[in-house]
């Protein structure tokens, strides 16, 4: 498929063949080093609006644009919101490990690394980064409006990218990246809305496991099944080798008690006027029981086989939470009930828990038809409602 609305206001015959860029000469020396000319008339296309994708903890993202991606391939999710005529650009980060575009071929030339985040890192660094790589779009190609899609980590990232736009630290306290940062508030850049898949907002007892196996596997299997945390058990070797997102954060214990300098304190009131929409899978818990152990299928709490789904919800525990956490707590004000959205289907958390499981790969919420088809269409009804046109999909 390829986007000809956007490619066509590219002068040439080849950008709109091939749906990307014409590679001709350098933009101006004010701009960023990989501008090209009539970049900047791609964001008019669509009235200054795209969707950024950040995906999930652990492992390198790769830039990828609506023109252009790393393999000639996207996710199934992404690729659908391209095929629906959203221009999508997904966030590049970086692991521990590997660069951006580690085991890619093929990929767009990456943005500065100090716009890349560090999908190891604590939401409040890797929200200003993302931030950072907005304002490079916005230089770029004048984009100023940004729906963030978050899958897995990259939710809490989506949510922190939001509050380093609302709050954002003092000018070049983190220089260099702050600098795009900074570009991005100047020139106005808002998120109107921000939709997260299988996030673990309120942490979840499998990153417990991965910080802790010794402590944690036992009160984990009693309280929420053998299946369950044999399937955390594989988050052990992304914890402890390559990073599976900060820990810190996602653990139970830092979401169990009000704590004024928590990470969940300082986010009150951060997605008011944000347009939020929760989508959880539940497949576990219906499915996933330990039934060698007597106990109906249903008996365990709801869970996408990584993340409670009151956690994916931002919603506190059903009667009583099991240990861990024990309990949880939610700041007045973190959430905004009146406005927010919640979603479930019977998905995993991704194609590694249905290879685990050997389950269908269309029960990974990446690649689930009915979970894709609400994305789309929750975000495709925003653009209609703000009256900004989709671009039409064209086959190649």
């Amino acid at each position: 498929m390829c986007i000809v609305a956007l490619a066509a206001v590219i002068a040439g015959p080849t950008a709109i063949a091939h749906a990307k860029p014409a590679l001709s000469e350098r933009a101006a020396a004010s701009e960023p080093a990989n501008a090209r000319a009539g970049d900047q008339a791609l964001g008019a296309a669509t009235s200054g609006r795209a969707v950024v994708v950040i995906e999930g903890g652990g492992g390198p993202h790769a830039y990828t644009t609506p023109w252009d991606a790393c393999d000639k391939s996207r996710p199934v999710y992404v690729q659908s919101m391209v095929d629906a005529g959203l221009p999508v650009f997904t966030a590049p980060g970086f692991g521990n490990v590997f660069g951006s575009t580690f085991g890619k071929t093929g990929c767009p030339p990456q943005p500065p690394l100090e716009v890349q985040w560090n999908t190891s890192g604590y939401p409040t660094q890797t929200g200003q980064a993302v931030l950072g790589f907005l304002g490079y779009l916005q230089a770029t190609y004048g984009y100023t409006t940004f729906d963030l899609v978050g899958y897995s980590y990259g939710g809490l990232v989506a949510r922190a990218t939001v509050a380093a736009l609302k709050k954002p630290p003092a000018a070049g306290t983190m220089a260099p990246a702050f600098s795009y940062a900074q570009g991005a508030i100047d020139a106005g850049v808002s998120i109107p809305s921000v939709t997260t898949l299988n996030t673990p907002h309120l942490g979840g007892p499998a990153y417990d496991i991965a910080a802790d196996p010794a402590k944690y596997v036992l009160p984990v299997t009693k309280a929420w099944g053998r299946q369950f945390a044999k399937s955390s058990m594989s988050l052990v070797e992304y914890a402890q080798l390559l990073g599976a997102g900060s820990t810190q954060i996602l653990v139970t214990s830092a979401h169990a008690k009000p704590k004024a300098d928590s990470w969940d304190s300082l986010q009150v009131g951060m997605l008011d006027g944000v347009a939020l929409t929760l989508i959880g899978g539940d497949y576990c818990g219906r499915t996933c029981g330990d039934t060698a152990a007597g106990r109906a299928v249903n008996a365990f709490p709801r869970t996408d086989g990584t993340v409670p789904l009151y956690s994916q919800l931002m919603l506190p525990c059903p009667k009583v939470c099991p240990t861990p956490p024990g309990s949880v707590y939610i700041p007045p004000g973190m959430v905004p009930e009146s406005t927010v959205v919640r979603k479930t289907f019977p998905t995993v958390h991704s194609s590694f828990v249905t290879d685990g499981l050997g389950l269908p790969a269309t029960l990974s919420v990446s690649q689930n038809p009915a979970a894709i088809a609400y994305l789309v269409n929750t975000l495709a009804a925003k653009w209609q409602a703000a009256g900004i046109p989709l671009v039409t999909p064209q086959p190649s």
